[in-house]
């Protein structure tokens, strides 16, 4: 048999599973029942938007304070004194703020801001779940994978309430999306315009949100292994390219504006303050940073560890912060703190914070955090392990490079380089200075790459077993469980608090 003939064959048997039935048989139900999920979580989404407490979300009150203040101005604002209270709107990642702060002008239909942005914001999670399932299909057609997928991804309890908050996290997991699905489009297709759309995504990413860098970075690198042999080509092909006319020269255009625009950005406060990411309090004042709920925060635990202030000081100071949620926070860090300066076993070691940081991460995941919680018991978290194991052997016995190519190891790649930068240079270095785990360790932060995590997962652990009733089971049960985890789940424990 000739490759292209065997290429063929596998991909089939991949699409259909090893008998062929799931793609010819299912199809109607499959393509129905992905419908009918997709409807199911807009309609939860729009109940949210309308119904859940702007104080259950996280920070939704600073980022549509920092969007009414973008809708005020044409391009970009001043840090001002009415402003202070949401924090930084200079030298800060901007992209999703412009955005929402114009579309804040679409507002015909007298809805409340809030509400009207919340409702922008589903739109964004949709794009989100198009391009994961794209990326899915760059592995394989099975339909059963991908109703799965759909499924698992729209009935994670954190991401359904995030889709129908006002956040940047939303905008920054679309833009992850894109340009991870467009960057492995361009290994397979080898377009131009592929790659152009994943250079500019990735600009867009860093200039929406600051922990997008370390997810350029990683796909730059990916791009940088898989092309190092045609790099002497580079020149060449880009001269060609821009000859094609007005068509080709305005990707080139938009690539050098998002490059000058994230340049400006983070290589003018690297200038100005030694830092890409300087703290408000280093570009205001530290007594205007006070203002800022989170700046207020900050400033009283360092002046306290520094000794500068004493207890009774921070725990008075702490008492003037307006958002209960973080004025709650900033008590329970002052007490830890306190419990940790006489109690030095308290602390946990590297590998007691790993294993910490694995079951909060999932917990916050399909469970929900923000300033309220919803979160599940450690015993719920164990079929998510269970699927995480399945989908991990699977990879391991039915992933062969030469049938599948390498796009599902650089899944695989982005997915694990990601998760280590969040754990090391995020959350651990944070757990030292604070002394707890959770100030910083919130599933949603992973979530520029759970679209990775999932389609592996769906893909893989549908490929462990060669008998297609043992798959349907097996999607079935995993099914049902996320769907159970989200909306009925969130039912059965909101309490008033939740609601407005």
């Amino acid at each position: 048999m000739k490759a292209p003939e065997m290429q063929m064959q596998y991909e089939r048997q991949i699409s259909a599973g090893a008998s062929g039935e799931d793609e010819v048989i299912s199809a109607p139900w499959l393509k129905w029942s992905t419908i009918f999920f997709l409807a199911y979580f807009g309609l939860r989404l729009v109940y949210f938007a309308l119904n859940i407490s702007s104080f259950a979300p996280p920070d939704e009150v600073t980022h549509a304070g920092v969007c009414k203040v973008f809708s005020t101005v044409f391009l970009f604002p001043r840090n001002t004194p009415e402003s202070y209270q949401f924090g930084l709107v200079t030298n800060a990642p901007w992209l999703y703020y412009w955005i929402m702060g114009k579309l804040l002008h679409l507002n015909f239909f007298g809805l409340p801001d809030l509400a009207f942005l919340r409702l922008m914001n589903i739109p964004i999670a949709f794009a989100t779940v198009f391009f994961v399932r794209r990326t899915l299909q760059l592995l394989t057609r099975n339909r059963l994978a991908d109703l799965l997928l759909v499924i698992v991804l729209t009935n994670t309890s954190m991401f359904s309430l995030l889709s129908a908050s006002v956040s940047y996290d939303n905008l920054t997991n679309l833009l992850g999306a894109t340009s991870i699905y467009y960057l492995l489009a361009f290994f397979k297709n080898r377009s131009a315009n592929l790659l152009a759309a994943t250079l500019l995504c990735q600009m867009a990413g860093a200039l929406t949100k600051s922990t997008f860098l370390p997810l350029a970075f990683v796909l730059e690198l990916l791009l940088l292994v898989h092309e190092w042999k045609n790099l002497r080509l580079f020149p060449a092909a880009l001269a060609d390219h821009l000859r094609g006319g007005v068509r080709s020269l305005l990707p080139a255009l938009l690539i050098l504006a998002g490059l000058a625009l994230n340049l400006q950005l983070y290589g003018g406060n690297y200038l100005r303050y030694g830092t890409m990411a300087p703290s408000m309090a280093t570009v205001v004042s530290p007594e205007s940073s006070m203002q800022y709920r989170i700046g207020a925060r900050e400033r009283i635990f360092s002046l306290y560890t520094e000794g500068k202030i004493s207890y009774m000081e921070a725990l008075q100071m702490t008492g003037e912060i307006k958002h209960p949620g973080d004025k709650s926070d900033t008590f329970y860090l002052l007490m830890n703190y306190e419990n940790l300066k006489t109690n030095h076993a308290l602390w946990l070691t590297p590998p007691q914070y790993l294993k910490q940081w694995v079951q909060d991460m999932t917990g916050s995941v399909l469970g929900i955090k923000g300033h309220i919680g919803m979160f599940k018991p450690p015993r719920y978290l164990v079929p998510a392990y269970v699927i995480m194991a399945l989908a991990a052997a699977g990879f391991a016995l039915r992933w062969r490079p030469r049938e599948s190519g390498w796009l599902a190891p650089c899944l695989a790649v982005i997915a694990s380089f990601y998760a280590a930068v969040l754990l090391y240079k995020v959350n651990y270095n944070a757990y030292l200075y604070y002394g707890v785990t959770g100030i910083t360790l919130q599933g949603r932060y992973i979530f520029p790459v759970l679209g990775p995590i999932y389609v592996l997962c769906c893909h893989y652990m549908l490929s462990l077993p060669r008998n297609r009733q043992v798959r349907i089971a097996l999607a079935a049960a995993t099914a049902l469980l996320f769907i159970g985890y989200d909306f009925p789940w969130f039912f059965a424990h909101a309490t008033p608090e939740w609601f407005k």
